[in-house]
């Protein structure tokens, strides 16, 4: 059963709305594209696990799943991106999607990607990575006073065409390092190793609660970081087809783009949430209209309707509220 779905990070969300929302010529973009890039990589790389956590053997209590869980440490916070509770043991996932031959070398505490012509590129060991994470989290549960139990961890390659090779410690990556297709056959020989139950169902539920409870998402914003102010920002309504940077016609109360003649009823709302996610979550009717570039305040009025979304203050000076367009991202 999964407790926490994974969802699209904040952070990414402003990268994805930066990438719409800026000119191609700006001096950040192409940093910008490269950061988002990687991250992408990381959410394909985590939803190509998906299916094989549904083949995951059958157990005689339920195991539950959670994934990108971000939990306190001290006067920090780690990240796991995902994590399984079974009744008698916990098992943390490091998932990486890597191109090329990947070259383990825990011995160096380093992983080093090969990609065709390009330069060597070497990361932090995941086997490290992955136990410090088995660490913090045994740290968690002292210190929330809860029961504990033997603690697990795999590094799952996501990426079928990448390729492994062991530079150091072979028994400790053929111990910790597997690929998707392999994760049901390992859970199972967990399971065998671990025959003990730790909890039971009033200490399952406490653990499920406590660790919901805790979870705190990153809510960095990487504007800041680029240094983009809202003059950055490149207004309208823009075609999801056509690149570069296309504007949409207003006609007969539908969009219409004058390249690929794509038609669309809300493509307003794609450009209201990336307001909100690089300006401000709240838009008076004047900032609507220019944001829009809709002069016609009928026109913005019916949209506001359609959209359901709530108002506050006077005519003058009445403000929309946006949030609502974010839950639905």
């Amino acid at each position: 059963m999964i407790k926490k779905h994974r969802k699209i990070p904040l952070r990414v969300q402003v990268l994805m709305a930066m990438k719409r929302r800026l000119h191609p010529n700006h001096e950040k973009y192409e940093e910008i594209l490269n950061e988002l890039g990687i991250k992408e990589a990381g959410i394909y790389g985590e939803r190509a696990l998906d299916y094989y956590l549904k083949l995951l053997p059958e157990t005689d209590t339920p195991f539950f799943i959670f994934h990108d869980l971000r939990l306190p440490y001290r006067d920090t916070h780690f990240q796991i991106d995902t994590l399984i509770l079974f009744s008698n043991f916990y098992l943390i996932l490091e998932v990486k999607y890597l191109r090329g031959i990947i070259h383990f070398d825990p011995k160096n505490h380093q992983l080093i990607q090969e990609v065709e012509d390009k330069p060597l590129k070497a990361f932090q060991d995941p086997i490290l990575q992955v136990s410090n994470q088995c660490y913090k989290l045994e740290s968690w549960l002292k210190q929330k006073k809860l029961p504990t139990a033997p603690l697990e961890k795999l590094v799952v390659l996501t990426n079928p065409k990448a390729l492994m090779k062991v530079l150091s410690y072979p028994s400790m990556v053929e111990k910790h390092v597997i690929k998707c297709p392999a994760l049901s056959e390992k859970v199972g020989q967990l399971l065998s190793k671990h025959s003990t139950y730790h909890y039971d169902k009033k200490n399952t539920n406490k653990i499920l609660k406590l660790l919901i409870k805790d979870d705190t998402p990153l809510q960095s914003s990487p504007i800041v970081q680029y240094n983009i102010t809202p003059i950055d920002i490149l207004t309208g309504v823009t075609c999801p087809n056509c690149k570069p940077f296309v504007l949409l016609q207003r006609i007969h109360g539908k969009w219409k783009c004058p390249v690929c003649l794509l038609i669309s009823s809300d493509a307003h709302i794609q450009a209201l949430t990336d307001y909100a996610l690089l300006i401000s979550k709240e838009i008076t009717m004047q900032e609507l209209k220019r944001f829009l570039r809709i002069d016609n305040n009928h026109v913005i009025r019916v949209l506001l309707r359609n959209m359901n979304l709530a108002g506050s203050g006077n005519t003058k000076s009445r403000t929309y509220n946006l949030s609502p367009l974010l839950t639905k991202i």
